[in-house]
């Protein structure tokens, strides 16, 4: 049997849903027969996916959120609760890379957007729904790191907020896994979006520093997502799952 199947219907929110992995997340969990509901900056992008997902046979609905806002995402919230009763997933997928600049020269401002974004952003997003997923004993919350976290040269806000998703997962996992949330993050070394295409040269995405000899496709690294937000994930919480090629 199709795992897909055999699971009950779930609301999954996809932070960041509209393009890049996060949009190739919200189409996977769709195919798995989940309610997508996508949080977005860029809304004519995440009406665009909300479509390709309703296409498909699926329920989903686009909203314009940001995700380093408090107010923004407490107003998603109660709206996804006033629609589907719940939110029973989360992937935080909502990132901004920033710009590149030396440590001593990055803007203060930038440092602060980055932060907000990434770090920030998830941490809201997640203490906004784990609540209501121990109450009902099921939740799935699933982050995005990077290898950045190692440390990035001109990209230090990137590398520092990706580094701090780490403890953050924990964290999560710690407290509320016995509560039947299980909360994990993926790291992805450079798949092939937009983000990436756009700052990595031609010749380096022909021929990358990747043991599997190429970078990954979008869904090679959502399939993983996907495992990590469903039913078939039984046991695995507080994971930093790496989905990179053999690094």
């Amino acid at each position: 049997m199709n795992p897909a199947e055999s699971d009950p219907a779930r609301v999954a929110v996809v932070t960041g849903g509209a393009n890049g992995l996060g949009r190739a997340s919200a189409l996977r969990l769709a195919r798995d027969g989940c309610t997508i509901a996508i949080w977005d900056c860029d809304r004519a992008a995440a009406e665009r996916t909300a479509q390709e997902i309703r296409a498909g046979g699926a329920a989903a609905s686009a909203r314009q959120v940001d995700v380093a806002s408090l107010d923004d995402l407490q107003a998603a919230h109660r709206a996804a609760l006033d629609e589907h009763g719940a939110v029973d997933i989360l992937v935080n997928a909502a990132a901004i890379i920033g710009v590149d600049a030396s440590v001593l020269t990055t803007p203060l401002d930038e440092w602060r957007e980055v932060l907000a974004v990434n770090l920030t952003g998830t941490y809201l997003a997640s203490r906004l729904v784990a609540g209501g997923m121990a109450a009902r004993g099921w939740g799935r919350i699933v982050n995005f790191t990077s290898h950045a976290r190692r440390g990035v040269p001109a990209l230090t806000p990137y590398a520092v907020s990706k580094a701090g998703v780490v403890p953050l997962t924990r964290a999560f996992a710690l407290e509320f896994s016995a509560r039947g949330v299980l909360v994990n993050a993926v790291c992805p070394g450079r798949a092939l979006t937009g983000m990436v295409l756009s700052r990595v040269p031609a010749e380096v995405v022909r021929n990358p520093p990747v043991a599997i000899g190429r970078y990954a496709h979008p869904d090679e690294v959502a399939e993983v997502v996907a495992f990590l937000a469903s039913e078939r994930n039984t046991y695995v919480s507080g994971g930093i799952v790496p989905v990179d090629g053999g690094g």
